[in-house]
């Protein structure tokens, strides 16, 4: 049998120890052998189901020899960092959905397991309940993966979405997405774009073999900023507005670069249909092509889902800790490098737009403009002499 111990019963914690019970045949036809909850830890008194003990002290769980699992789902850097290092140092797997942990410690960590000869996984910290990880660092390793864009934050997703639909401003939508659960009473971490970071880090890893706290360069924009007058704009020219994560391998194999920007997604673009609070990923190999990953990216059975596909992976002894490719990881690049960018400027501005050779729509009492790829030096020098030119949104190729 392979007993479980789940870390911080909140949300997601809960829903991995009502899967283990309610799915309780199905996941052990899939692992092959019985898996059990047998811990919830927790600072607060919950209630556990018959046969799983609660408590408050991590020593329980660890001095349990029937305990082969520990579930860490209490999120941030601190005490999740402890206790999963502890329990790796037991010789215990461990299994998360924490992102910002794998992010920030992910290649301590992985190493740490590796050298105990147990596995750290972490499906459900990236696509909440899609399956993303394992596919492409199994069934796609054999091909050169090159590049990987999505849409990562189901909150920031349904917000956009809200904004273009309904027509409303940004705090509104932000509002009535609290109102329903969508997003935590403080979003920042959502509407600012370090979730999305945290995962875009993780998929480089997965993709590239980059390291985890790359996380820290990655140049980012959430979309507190983005108003109506950019959803007209992306309107305007038969597009969309999505917080898009985005990176790419150098051609030599040694550097990658990537960023987390609000972006126009053209109508023509797999990524353009993807609203509300579904997720998707695009990952590029060198022989499969582009290969998309569609999904609830969060909520409570979901990530659970993906929690406890990692466990039982674990039972059936098929999952060590994740093996970057051969060689140095590549190096995050910092450089600045050419971008397409979707701007709006002054009515007056339309000989200047198209002296520069860029595509002019009308929006608002303005203009819209699509500008070629420039570096943010040459944009800037570009656009110098432009009136009332707005921050500008990437253009997802």
């Amino acid at each position: 049998m392979i007993g479980v111990a789940v870390m911080g019963c909140g949300v997601v914690g809960c829903g991995v120890v009502q899967m283990l019970i309610k799915n309780k045949e199905e996941v052990r036809r899939a692992a092959g052998r019985d898996v059990a909850p047998l811990y919830m830890l927790d600072i607060r008194d919950i209630a556990a189901p018959e046969g799983v003990k609660l408590t408050r002290d991590v020593n329980d769980i660890l001095a349990d020899s029937a305990v082969n699992v520990v579930v860490e789902t209490i999120g941030g850097v601190g005490a999740a960092y402890d206790f999963t290092k502890r329990a790796l140092e037991s010789g215990r797997h461990v299994v998360t959905s924490n992102k910002e942990l794998v992010a920030a410690r992910g290649d301590e960590l992985i190493k740490l397991a590796a050298g105990r000869g147990v596995s750290y996984l972490y499906e459900a910290s990236v696509g909440g309940g899609i399956p993303v990880l394992h596919p492409i660092t199994r069934c796609l390793r054999a091909n050169r993966l090159t590049g990987v864009d999505g849409i990562v934050n189901g909150s920031t997703n349904y917000l956009l979405t809200q904004m273009r639909d309904q027509g409303v401003s940004f705090p509104a939508a932000l509002g009535e997405a609290k109102r329903l659960g969508y997003v935590e009473a403080d979003p920042a971490a959502d509407v600012e774009g370090w979730d999305a970071r945290r995962k875009l880090a993780i998929l480089a890893n997965a993709c590239f073999g980059s390291r985890f706290d790359d996380d820290a360069k990655i140049p980012t924009a959430g979309i507190s900023g983005v108003t109506e007058a950019d959803m007209e704009a992306a309107a305007a020219f038969g597009g969309a507005v999505k917080l898009i994560t985005h990176a790419r391998l150098s051609d030599s194999g040694d550097s990658w670069t990537g960023w987390v920007h609000p972006a126009f997604v053209p109508a023509a673009h797999p990524l353009y249909g993807v609203n509300d609070v579904f997720n998707a990923i695009i990952a590029h190999g060198n022989f499969v092509g582009d290969v998309m990953f569609y999904g609830r990216g969060a909520g409570r059975e979901p990530t659970a889902s993906a929690v406890v596909g990692d466990i039982v992976e674990i039972a059936r002894g098929v999952s060590p800790a994740a093996v970057p490719p051969a060689g140095e990881a590549p190096a995050f690049s910092a450089a600045d490098a050419p971008i397409r960018r979707l701007a709006r400027a002054a009515s007056d501005a339309r000989e200047s737009l198209e002296r520069l050779g860029c595509p002019v729509r009308p929006c608002g009492d303005g203009l819209a403009f699509l500008a070629p790829a420039l570096t943010r030096a040459e944009f800037s020098a570009a656009c110098q002499e432009l009136n009332g030119l707005s921050e500008p949104l990437y253009v997802l190729e």
